[in-house]
């Protein structure tokens, strides 16, 4: 039987994503979207499966399952394929542009804007963006260590006719990446990371140098979570450790704007301990992931009609859940129908008087979670609640250990346990 190796399978699966975005069937806005959702899947790609590959390469590892090759050899088959969809990505990119353009919807940068533009742009810089921006000197004594994954960075260079100066600006992720100007020829979106571009000069003002450009290039961190063997200390504990043990990951992907200088390209991989194959040429802008909050500029075509969960027909109107269930076993399919009846479920066992324990497994809640509010109102209603709570839920450990934290603290007397 022959096998196909994981790592590549998948990346054939994100190609599968990529080739919506070409999809002229689908709306406008949402074939931006699936540019999004292919790069924030290939994120954790790099995150997780990129970082296992380059682990088992430091180890030695010889057997590839699905793969007839050594772990080196897959690990540049897998870049070569990245490295390929990059380059339809930007196809895709360019040609959802053209046809934006023929609505009178224009992406825009810091080149393309009229008097009055800069105006109303810099004075929404001043009121929004600037008092979130830390720009970071760089010189070859001082590390860079703390640059977090999730984030891009414009790499700054300001030059006349003396040695450039280098500087870093992370680009705050708690201002809408995405604003949009009308004017008498249509709509226009410029990212703030072309806002910041903008007013470099403002911001570099006590440096006299004739030319200040800035770059984005996007850094990417291994972050599988370490665990040691000692078994005096509680798993909770050790997740906690590997959550803080990964911001400071080994790196496993640079991608930059191919316009970079190649002194300020040669000196952040020199500065962030970069190697050769980890590094991946790209466009202007990086971070699409954020493209998936593309404005739709209120117009229902451009995006997918909303299909709101159904309701079921033996819940509908109903005061009792409970009752219902236990006449007849009922069948929810989500999320095509209603969630709301689970909570309301439980939200009625918490008070129900013949109710004397619940039982659940919880692997991803919501920040505001109406599933934990109801576990804490029958804790405080003197029921038993056992949850079982999956600490490992990729990137939403924190989440799920402050949850365990509440409930343990909420009902010392319930039972918790944890699974890795």
């Amino acid at each position: 039987m022959q096998f196909v190796n994981r790592e590549l399978s998948w990346l054939s699966f994100n190609d599968r994503v990529l080739q919506e975005a070409f999809d002229s069937e689908n709306p406008i806005i949402e074939r931006i979207r699936f540019l999004g959702i292919y790069s924030n899947n290939l994120d954790e790609f790099f995150r997780v499966r990129v970082a296992t590959i380059k682990r088992m390469i430091v180890i030695g590892g010889k057997t590839v399952s699905g793969y007839d090759g050594t772990f080196e050899e897959l690990l540049e088959d897998m870049m070569k394929v990245v490295k390929k969809q990059q380059k339809k990505f930007e196809l895709a990119y360019q040609k959802i542009l053209k046809e934006l353009g023929k609505e009178n919807i224009q992406h825009i940068n810091e080149n393309d804007l009229y008097e009055d533009q800069i105006k109303e742009l810099n004075e929404y810089f001043a009121e929004k963006i600037e008092d979130k921006i830390i720009p970071i000197l760089l010189d070859k004594k001082r590390a860079v260590s703390k640059l977090r994954d999730s984030m891009i960075y414009l790499g700054v260079k300001m030059h006349s006719d003396k040695k450039p100066l280098y500087a870093l600006i992370e680009v705050p992720d708690t201002v809408n990446r995405f604003y949009v100007l009308n004017d008498k020829f249509g709509q226009k979106v410029i990212l703030i990371d072309d806002i910041i571009r903008l007013n470099l000069e403002r911001l570099f003002h006590i440096f006299e140098y004739d030319v200040i450009e800035a770059y984005t290039f996007k850094f990417t961190r291994d972050a599988e979570i370490d665990f040691d063997d000692d078994l005096s200390v509680s798993i909770v504990e050790k997740m906690k450790k590997g959550i803080k043990g990964r911001k400071q990951g080994d790196p496993v992907r640079f991608v930059y704007d191919e316009q970079m200088p190649e002194d300020l390209l040669k000196f952040l991989i020199k500065k962030l301990n970069i190697e050769k194959n980890e590094i991946i040429t790209g466009g202007k802008y990086h971070n699409f992931k954020d493209f998936m909050k593309f404005p739709s500029f209120d117009k229902k075509e451009y995006t997918f009609k909303a299909l709101p969960p159904v309701s079921h027909p033996i819940l509908t109107g109903v005061k009792s859940v409970m009752k219902q269930i236990l006449e007849k076993d009922i069948l929810l399919h989500y999320p095509y129908q209603k969630f709301d009846y689970i909570v309301d479920m439980l939200r009625e066992a918490a008070i129900d008087p013949k109710v004397e324990s619940i039982k659940i497994n919880l692997y991803r809640v919501a920040s505001n979670s109406k599933i934990i509010h109801a576990l804490i109102n029958a804790i405080k209603n003197d029921k038993e609640v056992t949850v079982i709570v999956e600490l490992q839920a990729r990137f939403d450990e924190e989440n799920n250990i402050y949850w365990a934290n509440v409930l343990g603290i909420t009902a010392p007397k319930s039972f918790l346990e944890f699974l890795v």
